[in-house]
C-alpha cells in the first residue's frame, strides 16, 4: 500500500494505490480496439463542432482523411461519385469514414495484442481515456445546450413556416417546428444537456453525469431515429461514450438499483500522483472551462442576436397575403393552380424575401432594402438574373403595395398583413384548466 499525499493545493488527496487484477482477454482486447476508435471519433466531433466557431480546426482534420475516404469508398463501397464532409450529419462520407476509423482500430487492437501480448491490464491508459471521454461528453453537451438556450437548434415556427400545410412538413422539420413552438421545452432540454454536462467534469460524480447523460441522449437518440433526423450517428456515439464511462460501474448500479444490495464506494483515482504535473493539469482544467462556460456562451450569444431569434428584424416586417395581383399587365385571380400568381410575401430577416405561390411552392430570394427610396433590391442569382427592383407604398401599417420588375416581368401587387396570433399555433399558449381536449 503506498500513500502520496501532497498538502497546500486545491488537488491535494490521498493516493491509494492497490494491486489491480488482471483484465480478461475479452477486456484486454476490447480495450485496444475500443481506445484508437474513441480517441479518433472524438476528435472528428470535437474538431467539426470547435470548426463552426474557428473555422479553422476541422479542414485540416478531413484533408488528412479525405484521400482514404474517397479511396475506400470507390474501392471497397463501388460508390458513385466524389463523397464530401457536411459538418456531422449522416453522410455517405461520414459512413465511410466511420468504417475507416473502425477498420484502423482493429487493424491497431491485433497489431497491439500481438506486440504487447504478456500485459495483464491498462489501468493508467483506461484512466486517462476516462478523463479524455469526460471532457468530450461534456462538450458537446454544452454545444448542444447552448444551441438550445440561444434558440439556434430550435428557433420558433417562422412566418414562413405558418403558412405550410401540415402535410409537407418533412418528418425532420415536423420535430423542429413542434419543439421550437415551445420556448419552455426547448429552455428544458437546453437545461437537461447542462445538468449532465456539469457532474462529468469532476471524477466523483462520473458516474451520475453519465447516467444523466444516457437518459438525456437515448431520448434524443429514439427521436433522431423516428424522425429521420440527420446526426443520428451523433448521438449513438454519445450513448457508446456514456456507456464506456459506466461500465467499471456496472456492478455497483446493478447491487443499488436491481439487487438491492449494498454498495462499495468507487475507487477514484486519476493518472497523475506529483505534485508537478497535478498542477499543470489543474491550470490546464481552468482553460477548459473557461471554455466551455464562458467562450461558448458568448460565441451563442452573438449568433442569437446576429443571425438568430434575436437578430434584427427587417423594417417591413410581416406576413403578406397578396389580394390583387398583376403579373406583365394581366390580373391574375388566386387560382390554387396558377404557379405564377403570388399568395403570401413573407419579409422576416432583414436582407431576405420569401414569396410562395398559388401552388405552395416558396421561394426565398436575398434582397436589400433601401428606406429612403422605399425600394427593395434583389441580389442577382440564377433562379433571379438580373435587376429586379420593386417600390414599396404603404398605406399603413396592414396595407402595403409592391410595383416594379420580377424576374423579367412587372408586376403589381397589394398586400395585406396577417397577424401572426390568427394562428393557432401562436396564440393557443398554455392553459392549466382545460375542460375539454383541444385537438385542431
Amino acid at each position: 500500500m503506498l500513500n502520496v499525499k501532497f498538502e497546500g493545493s486545491l488537488l491535494s488527496k490521498e493516493v491509494t494505490s492497490a494491486p489491480v487484477r488482471g483484465w480478461s482477454q475479452f477486456t484486454l482486447i476490447s480495450f485496444r480496439f475500443g481506445f484508437p476508435y474513441l480517441i479518433l471519433t472524438s476528435l472528428f466531433w470535437i474538431f467539426e463542432f470547435a470548426d463552426r466557431r474557428t473555422a479553422r480546426l476541422a479542414k485540416p482534420l478531413n484533408a488528412l482523411w479525405r484521400p482514404l475516404v474517397h479511396w475506400v469508398a470507390a474501392h471497397v463501397f463501388h460508390i458513385a461519385g466524389t463523397v464530401e464532409p457536411s459538418f456531422v450529419r449522416d453522410t455517405r462520407y461520414l459512413y465511410v469514414l466511420l468504417f475507416c476509423f473502425a477498420a484502423l482500430s482493429a487493424m491497431t487492437a491485433l497489431l497491439w495484442s500481438i506486440l504487447d501480448r504478456q500485459r495483464t491490464q491498462y489501468e493508467t491508459l483506461h484512466d486517462w481515456l476516462r478523463t479524455f471521454i469526460r471532457y468530450v461528453l461534456a462538450f458537446l453537451l454544452l454545444n448542444y445546450a447552448m444551441y438550445k438556450i440561444f434558440l439556434v437548434q430550435f428557433p420558433g415556427p417562422s412566418l414562413a413556416q405558418l403558412t405550410e400545410r401540415f402535410g409537407d412538413y418533412s418528418p425532420t422539420s415536423l420535430m423542429w417546428a413542434f419543439i421550437g413552438s415551445s420556448l419552455t421545452y426547448t429552455m428544458f432540454a437546453g437545461a437537461a444537456e447542462i445538468v449532465a454536462a456539469v457532474p462529468l467534469l469532476s471524477r466523483k460524480t462520473t458516474t451520475l453525469g453519465a447516467l444523466i447523460t444516457f437518459a438525456v441522449t437515448f431520448n434524443i437518440t429514439i427521436m433522431d431515429f423516428s424522425y429521420d433526423v440527420s446526426v443520428k450517428m451523433l448521438c449513438v456515439h454519445i450513448l457508446v461514450m456514456a456507456l464506456f464511462l459506466l461500465l467499471p460501474d456496472t456492478t455497483r448500479l446493478a447491487n443499488f438499483f436491481l439487487l438491492n444490495r449494498t454498495t462499495e464506494p468507487a475507487r477514484i483515482h486519476g493518472p497523475l500522483t506529483t505534485k508537478k504535473w497535478l498542477l499543470i493539469a489543474k491550470a490546464g482544467r481552468v482553460c477548459v472551462l473557461l471554455y466551455l462556460f464562458l467562450q461558448l456562451p458568448i460565441h451563442d450569444w452573438h449568433v442569437y442576436r446576429q443571425n438568430g431569434a434575436g437578430a434584427p428584424r427587417s423594417p417591413l416586417y410581416g406576413l403578406y397575403q397578396v389580394n390583387e395581383f398583376v403579373l406583365a399587365g394581366v390580373t391574375r385571380p388566386p387560382l390554387i393552380t396558377d404557379s405564377t400568381r403570388w399568395r403570401y410575401v413573407v419579409l422576416d430577416a432583414p436582407n431576405t424575401i420569401a414569396i410562395k405561390q398559388m401552388d405552395e411552392t416558396l421561394a426565398t430570394y436575398r434582397m436589400t432594402y433601401d428606406a429612403q427610396r422605399q425600394e427593395i433590391h434583389f441580389t442577382s442569382t440564377p433562379e433571379a438574373p438580373g435587376e429586379t427592383v420593386l417600390k414599396v407604398s404603404r398605406a399603413d401599417g396592414n396595407e402595403m403595395d409592391l410595383n416594379g420588375t420580377f424576374l423579367g416581368s412587372t408586376v403589381q401587387a397589394r398586400l395585406t398583413r396577417v397577424d401572426a396570433s390568427s394562428f393557432t399555433l401562436v396564440s393557443r399558449g398554455f392553459h392549466w384548466i382545460s375542460e375539454t381536449s383541444f385537438l385542431r
